[in-house]
């Protein structure tokens, strides 16, 4: 359970998201930022809880094996996590700010800032080793997690402020890095361990 917390979290990157939140929010009022954490943080437990459910049933209607898709979820983190280290950010904000709080709460906050592929990726992994339930748990933990966060965010950039949010978000990056890391060679080693049953 701990370790798919610290995972999610990782992966989620609640404190990172923060930032991103606020710079497509600080336009809005109050009752449309809220409205917007809510609706990227539903939209985003509704695809994680699909993809917990059902994941792996879809990965075998496509013919991918689960070594191939947690080398894959591996590979998919990377980039965020390299974002994180070296811009303390997951992912670019050259976007413009948008009038409606749907214009940017479904795309790119709920996928693929929330629940993009690593995180879904992640998701099937989990509830293959570790359980449907202990994942459904892990997720929920970090998506109200990332509700209060995003509620904060505000209160947060006046209190912490923004450079030591980065710092936070560099070192959440370097964690990312590893989690991405260990996900490849699991699968590599499976896969490998697996090959002589399939000659």
């Amino acid at each position: 359970m701990a370790q798919a917390i610290v995972s999610f979290f990782a992966i989620i990157d609640p404190v990172g998201n923060i930032l991103v939140f606020y710079l497509f929010t600080r336009h809005l009022d109050l009752r449309q930022k809220i409205t917007a954490a809510v609706i990227a943080v539903l939209a985003a437990f509704v695809m994680l809880v699909a993809f917990s459910l059902a994941g792996q049933e879809v990965l075998e209607f496509l013919g991918i094996s689960s070594d191939s898709f947690r080398v894959a979820a591996g590979l998919l983190l990377m980039p965020p996590a390299y974002r994180l280290v070296t811009e303390g950010q997951p992912m670019p904000t050259e976007a413009r700010p948008q009038a409606d709080p749907l214009d940017f709460a479904l795309v790119p906050l709920a996928t693929p800032l929330i629940a993009g592929p690593g995180a879904l990726a992640a998701t099937t992994s989990f509830s293959e080793s570790v359980g449907t339930g202990t994942t459904l748990a892990a997720i929920t933990i970090v998506l109200l997690t990332t509700l209060v966060s995003f509620a904060a965010a505000d209160w947060l950039f006046r209190v912490v402020g923004a450079s030591v949010l980065r710092v936070l978000s560099r070192v959440v990056g370097i964690v990312l890095f590893a989690i991405a890391v260990d996900f490849i060679l699991e699968g590599a080693r499976d896969f490998v361990e697996a090959a002589p049953r399939l000659v």
